[in-house]
C-alpha cells in the first residue's frame, strides 16, 4: 500500500517553506494524506504530486506548483496545475484517490482535458491564420501585407475558436478598422479574412460566415481615380530627387515603370536580365505570368544609384524589401507638400501620361502588364518588348518635360540654334 510509507513526515506550511533543495530531486511524503508528496528540485522549485493505484498498477498525478505561505483553507475549490497550498494539495490528492477507487484514472482524465484544450487552441482564429500563412505564403504576391491585415484580427478575435465567431463580430471589427485606419485598409482585411475562412472551409467541416449568400457583409470596394496633375507631379519628383534613402528613388522608379507598389518595392537584383531589362517572376506578379519590363535610361540611372546592400534594390538593409510605406510616405508628403494620394496612384498617373504622350492604347496596356483580351489574347503572342521599350522612353521624356520645363526649354533652344548654325 502507498498509504504507509516509513519515511513520510507530518507536513506543515512551515515545513513546506523550509524544505531545502538537494543535489538531486527530493520527494517528501506527507503522513497527513495518503499518496501526497512534495517534490523539491535542485533549483528550489517545489511542486505537489500524488501516487495512487489503478487497476493494480501504481500511477502518478502531478497536482501543481507548491504555494509557500500560511496554511489557510482554500477560498474556492482548488484546481490542478495552479499554485496549491498544503491544504489544497491534500484536497486534490484525496479527490484523485476517490476517482481511482471509483474506476476513473485521474491522470488519464487530466491528460484528456489537456488534449481537448490544445485542440481548442489549435482551432482559434489566430492559430488557423498562422497555419494558413505558413502553408500558403509561398503562393502569395503580398505575403507581408496579407500577414499584417490578418494580424488586425488577432487582438479582438484571435483567441476565439473560429467556428464560434459570428458574422456580426467580424463586421464590428471591419467597421472599427474603417474608422481608425481607413476604408481601403478595411476592404483589404475583409478580403484577407474571406480568403482565410474559405481556405479553412475547404480543409474541414467549417462553413464560412462570410461566404456568398445572405445579407452582404462586405464594405463596398472603393475604386480610386486619383491622378497627379503636372504641379503635383513636379513637387513629388523634386522632393524624391534629393532623398538619400531608398524611398525617393523608389517613387521615381514607380512613375517611370508604372509598376505596382509591391512589385517595385520587392525588386531583386537577380531579376535584372541586364541593366535595361527587368523580368518579374509570375509568382509575384498579379497576372501570374513572367512579365518583362524594359527600363528607360532614367529608370536605369535610379537603379544604378541604389547602394548594393543585398539582393533587394530598394531596401534600407538589403535583407528585406522596402516596406512600411505608410510611415515613409507621411514624411515624404510633408517634404513635397502633396497629400491625399496613394502610391498606386503613381501607376495610374503613368498610364495617363502614356496616353498623353501618344502611346497606342494596346502598347500602354502592355506596359502595365495587362494581357490582351478575347481572340487577340489567344492568337497574338508577340512580346511587344521593343514597343514597350520605346513607350517607357517616351514616358520618361514627358515626365522630364513636366518636372523640369525650364531645362527642356534651354535644351530645345540650344538644338534650334545648332540647326540654324548648320544652315
Amino acid at each position: 500500500m502507498i498509504n504507509g510509507r516509513r519515511d513520510a513526515v507530518k507536513l506543515t506550511a512551515l515545513a513546506v517553506a523550509n524544505a531545502r533543495p538537494g543535489r538531486t530531486r527530493r520527494e517528501i511524503h506527507d503522513r497527513g494524506c495518503p499518496g501526497l508528496y512534495l517534490v523539491v528540485q535542485p533549483s528550489g522549485h517545489r511542486s505537489w504530486a500524488c501516487r495512487y493505484r489503478f487497476k493494480g498498477l501504481s500511477r502518478k498525478l502531478t497536482l501543481g506548483p507548491a504555494l509557500v505561505g500560511e496554511e489557510i483553507e482554500p477560498a474556492s475549490e482548488p484546481q490542478l496545475d495552479t499554485p496549491l497550498s498544503l491544504l489544497s494539495a491534500r484536497v486534490l490528492a484525496l479527490q484523485a484517490l476517490r476517482q481511482a477507487r471509483s474506476g476513473v484514472d485521474p491522470a488519464a482524465l487530466k491528460r484528456q482535458k489537456r488534449e481537448a484544450e490544445r485542440a481548442a487552441e489549435a482551432d482559434t482564429l489566430q492559430a488557423i491564420a498562422e497555419e494558413f500563412l505558413r502553408r500558403e505564403g509561398a503562393t502569395m504576391r503580398t505575403l507581408d501585407q496579407r500577414k499584417a491585415d490578418l494580424e488586425l484580427l488577432y487582438k479582438p478575435l484571435g483567441a476565439l475558436p473560429i467556428d464560434q465567431i459570428r458574422r456580426g463580430q467580424f463586421t464590428r471589427v471591419f467597421d472599427h478598422i474603417a474608422d481608425t485606419r481607413g476604408l481601403v485598409r478595411a476592404d483589404r482585411v475583409l478580403s484577407a479574412t474571406k480568403r482565410l475562412l474559405g481556405w479553412h472551409a475547404e480543409r474541414s467541416e467549417y462553413i464560412s460566415v462570410l461566404g456568398r449568400g445572405g445579407r452582404r457583409t462586405s464594405i463596398t470596394e472603393r475604386a480610386r481615380s486619383r491622378v497627379l496633375n503636372d504641379e503635383e507631379l513636379g513637387r513629388v519628383w523634386k522632393a524624391a530627387e534629393p532623398d538619400a534613402g531608398p524611398f525617393g528613388g523608389y517613387v521615381r522608379f514607380v512613375l517611370l515603370t508604372a509598376a505596382r507598389r509591391s512589385e517595385a518595392g520587392a525588386m531583386k537584383r537577380g531579376e535584372l536580365l541586364d541593366p535595361a531589362t527587368w523580368l518579374i517572376s509570375g509568382s509575384r506578379y498579379k497576372n501570374g505570368r513572367d512579365t518583362l519590363i524594359p527600363l528607360s535610361a532614367a529608370a536605369q540611372t535610379i537603379v544604378a544609384a541604389q547602394p548594393v546592400r543585398g539582393e533587394y534594390v530598394f531596401s534600407f538593409t538589403g535583407k528585406n524589401p522596402l516596406s512600411n510605406f505608410a510611415k515613409a510616405k507621411r514624411a515624404f508628403d510633408a517634404a513635397c507638400g502633396v497629400f491625399d494620394w496613394h502610391i498606386h496612384d503613381l501607376r495610374r498617373t503613368s498610364r495617363t501620361l502614356l496616353s498623353r504622350a501618344g502611346v497606342a492604347p494596346d502598347i500602354a496596356e502592355q506596359c502595365l502588364g495587362h494581357a490582351l483580351t478575347g481572340v487577340r489574347g489567344v492568337y497574338d503572342r508577340h512580346s511587344f518588348e521593343a514597343e514597350k521599350r520605346a513607350a517607357f522612353e517616351t514616358l520618361a521624356a514627358l515626365i522630364g518635360r513636366i518636372v523640369h520645363p525650364s531645362e527642356v526649354a534651354v535644351a530645345d533652344l540650344a538644338i534650334e540654334r545648332g540647326k540654324r548654325g548648320r544652315q
